[in-house]
């Protein structure tokens, strides 16, 4: 049965929630990746929403870009220690689909590794615009279909089962940018590789991130010591000294609203 909107997001609040303590240990791909954004992103005097802000561990960054920092999350956890560690402005518990922002009061919108969990990712984008003063910029990054090839392909091998969640192709958000020519989108790719002893170090760090949430098809049938042993032996690529590496497809959207006339 498919999830509608509100309990899809309820959901994934809950898997990232439950992640809140061992999220910024377990972060090593959205350090890269917010890192990268950032470069991206001028430094504003005014206002910067982050938005998927989780437990906040990027904000010292975040704060030297900018005179105001506001964070908003699906994760009421996640917020919690965002406010705790006392780097924002205001912490708001909210969908990104549908901002709780007044239009043109934000200097810069920033997201890393959130938009892959939204439904309906258009209507992020266009809130970000749509909040955004003119001249304002926004960079948001995602992950797109080819993530984690190596472990769906190891897992086909064992099972037909879906483990992981399904990611849009580029080609969406290309048409996305030509649709929708006034959020003046331009997209950039990355592909970050990232070792791992085994899957089962992959599996845990997916697990500690919230970031084995499945959509669709999902799977409840419990996976025993030797199915992981099944997919170990059928994962496709291997480093040096025994290790695996898991790929992760990057994208990059900057986003500019333009300077009335």
């Amino acid at each position: 049965m498919a999830m509608n909107a509100l309990a899809l997001s309820d959901d994934i609040a809950r898997h990232f929630g439950r992640a809140r303590d061992s999220y910024q240990q377990a972060a090593r791909l959205q350090r890269v990746v917010a890192e990268k954004a950032l470069s991206l992103l001028p430094a504003t005097a005014g206002l910067l929403v982050d938005l998927g802000s989780g437990p906040g561990w990027f904000h010292p960054r975040l704060r030297q870009h900018c005179t105001d920092l506001v964070a908003l999350d699906l994760s009421f956890d996640m917020l919690e220690k965002t406010s705790a560690a006392q780097q924002v402005s205001l912490a708001v518990q909210a969908d990104a689909q549908s901002l709780p922002l007044a239009s043109e009061t934000t200097d810069r919108v920033f997201s890393s590794l959130m938009l892959q969990w939204c439904e309906k990712p258009e209507l992020v984008l266009q809130e970000a615009h749509r909040v955004l003063k003119p001249g304002g910029l926004a960079v948001i990054s995602t992950l797109l279909d080819g993530t984690l090839q190596e472990f769906k392909q190891a897992w086909a091998q064992v099972d037909q089962h879906q483990h992981i969640n399904q990611f849009l192709p580029l080609n969406f958000y290309q048409q996305l940018a030509q649709d929708l020519p006034e959020l003046g989108l331009r997209l950039q790719t990355e592909l970050v590789k990232l070792d791992y002893p085994d899957v089962l170090a992959l599996a845990r760090e997916l697990k500690d991130l919230g970031a084995n949430t499945v959509t669709q098809g999902r799977n409840k049938a419990l996976t025993g010591k030797q199915r992981w042993q099944k997919v170990q032996q059928a994962y496709p690529t291997h480093c040096s000294y025994g290790q695996i590496h898991a790929s992760y497809q990057v994208l990059y959207l900057t986003l500019t609203k333009q300077n009335r006339d």
